[in-house]
């Protein structure tokens, strides 16, 4: 996974369902353009063509006669729309100057898809990370950890959530982060972990400095 260090910072922001990740990725976005300083503001599922494809599948979850995409399908769309998303946006946009912010990225593969929990029902992570080998690597990725109650509260609010944001997966998720940021943080990727339950600008505030660092 090759980083180029001379151009603007590569920086993603992780974390379960509710943690707030969108909400951050946002603020970090807002306050780079304040600063003067161009930047794009992204995410995964992309909107480029597999990503919307992606997002129909993930949306028929909540049809009960429609017909499940199989996990090794969707894990191949997942990596297919990453590389896709990393040529159409994310090296262009670094390549002019701009600093690239990204809501999810492999993290989000290796916890949703990858066996990092023993006996969980899932696929095996060595496969999942070679599918995403070639993928570029963040200089920066910051994981809101946040508590699972919390999450949950913060779902309740919205009008629509996936089916699967319940306690029970909330909290495999929030095991299966922990150990994959472990892992990518002793194999040397650049990770911080920040409380995602601290206040929303708070929170900004800690972030923007970690950046600056």
């Amino acid at each position: 996974m090759p980083t180029n260090r001379t151009t603007p910072p590569f920086i993603v922001i992780e974390g379960i369902d509710g943690a707030g990740t969108t909400t951050q990725s946002t603020l970090l976005h807002d306050y780079f353009q304040a600063q003067g300083q161009p930047a794009l503001l992204t995410n995964e599922p992309s909107t480029g063509a597999i990503g919307t494809l992606i997002r129909k599948m993930i949306a028929m979850r909540r049809d009960e006669d429609a017909r499940p995409v199989d996990r090794e399908t969707l894990a191949l769309l997942f990596a297919a729309d990453r590389l896709d998303h990393l040529k159409a946006e994310v090296e262009p946009a670094l390549a002019a100057g701009q600093v690239v912010i990204s809501d999810r990225y492999y993290h989000s593969s290796f916890a949703y898809q990858g066996d990092s929990v023993a006996g969980s029902d899932a696929l095996d992570l060595r496969w999942i990370r070679t599918l995403n080998e070639r993928a570029r690597t963040p200089d920066l990725t910051v994981f809101l950890h946040a508590p699972v109650d919390l999450c949950l509260e913060r779902l309740g609010e919205r009008d629509a959530h996936d089916v699967f944001e319940t306690r029970e997966h909330l909290t495999l998720m929030e095991q299966r982060y922990d150990q994959i940021m472990a892992l990518l943080q002793a194999e040397g990727e650049h990770i911080i972990r920040l409380d995602a339950s601290l206040p929303r600008q708070t929170l900004a505030e800690m972030i923007r400095e970690k950046v600056a660092r």
